[in-house]
C-alpha cells in the first residue's frame, strides 16, 4: 500500500511527465518528412578478370549480331569492323570478335563498306566508399565467370540478420576461394561499360550493351594509354663565322 507521500508525488511528477510526452509528439509531428532511400532489387553483374572473359564476351557479341541480321542475303552485306584504340581491351576484344563472328559464317570486309561495327569501352568509377555495406556472396555461373550479387547496406536491419549475413556471405566467400583460388573476387568500385554497334546507311542496325565489374587496378586495361610526352626542344646551336682581317693601309 502506497503512502500517501509516494502519492503526492506521483501527483507532482505526472503532469510534467505528460508535458514533456506532448513536446516530443508535437516535435515529431511538426519534422519534415523526406523519401527515404531504397535499394534497388537484386541483380547480378558479370566481372572481368581474364582475357577468356573477353573472349565470352566476343562470343556473347557475336551471337547477338549474328542473330539481328539472320535474314539478311548470304555475302550482300560485307562488315567492316572499324580499327579499335590502343587499349589492351580493345585491341585484344577487336582480334577476338573478329575470329567469332567469322566462326558464325559472316562476310567481314577488310576494307571500310557501306556496313560498319564499332565498340566503344568507358570506364566508370565510383568515388563512394563501400564501408558502409555488407557484400553478398557470389554465385557462380561457369568456370571462372562469376556474376557479383548486390552489396546491401543494412542501415535499418536487426544486429542478427546482419550477423547471420555476415556469416552466410562468409562460408560462400570461402567455397568460393577454394574453388576458384583468390581471382573471384567480389563486387567493386569499377565498372566498365562496353557498347557495340552495327551501323549502315545513316541508322543503327542493330546494337549491344554489357556492363562488368572489374578490379580497381585492371581499369588501365580498359583505358588508352597517356600520349608520348612531348619531345624536348631542340638544343640552340651557335654558328660561327670567319672573318679575313683587314689590312691595314
Amino acid at each position: 500500500m502506497q503512502t500517501p507521500h509516494h502519492c503526492s508525488a506521483r501527483r507532482r511528477t505526472a503532469p510534467w511527465l505528460a508535458l514533456l510526452t506532448a513536446a516530443l509528439l508535437a516535435g515529431g509531428c511538426s519534422t519534415l518528412d523526406v523519401p527515404r532511400a531504397d535499394n534497388y532489387s537484386a541483380t547480378g553483374q558479370k566481372k572481368a578478370r581474364a582475357v577468356h572473359h573477353w573472349d565470352v564476351l566476343a562470343e556473347d557479341v557475336a551471337a547477338r549480331i549474328a542473330g539481328k541480321i539472320s535474314d539478311w542475303p548470304p555475302d550482300e552485306y560485307p562488315i567492316y569492323i572499324v580499327p579499335a584504340t590502343e587499349s589492351s581491351f580493345n585491341q585484344g576484344f577487336r582480334k577476338l570478335l573478329i575470329t567469332r563472328l567469322l566462326d558464325r559464317g559472316l562476310y567481314l570486309s577488310t576494307e571500310p563498306t557501306q556496313v560498319v561495327l564499332t565498340f566503344d569501352t568507358q570506364v566508370v568509377q565510383h568515388p563512394t566508399p563501400v564501408s558502409n555495406t555488407v557484400q553478398m556472396p557470389m554465385t557462380k555461373l561457369a568456370a571462372g565467370v562469376a556474376v557479383a550479387r548486390d552489396a546491401i547496406a543494412y542501415t535499418h536491419s536487426p544486429l542478427s540478420y546482419i550477423a547471420g549475413s555476415l556469416v552466410t556471405s562468409a562460408l560462400f566467400d570461402a567455397n568460393r576461394l577454394f574453388i576458384d583460388g583468390a581471382a573471384a573476387g567480389g563486387p567493386t568500385r569499377t565498372e566498365v561499360l562496353i557498347t557495340t554497334s552495327l551501323e549502315g546507311g545513316g541508322r543503327y542496325l542493330a546494337r549491344t550493351a554489357d556492363v562488368y565489374y572489374v578490379a580497381h587496378h585492371d581499369a588501365l586495361l580498359y583505358l588508352d594509354p597517356p600520349p608520348p610526352p612531348p619531345q624536348p626542344p631542340p638544343t640552340p646551336t651557335k654558328t660561327w663565322r670567319v672573318v679575313t682581317p683587314s689590312t691595314a693601309q
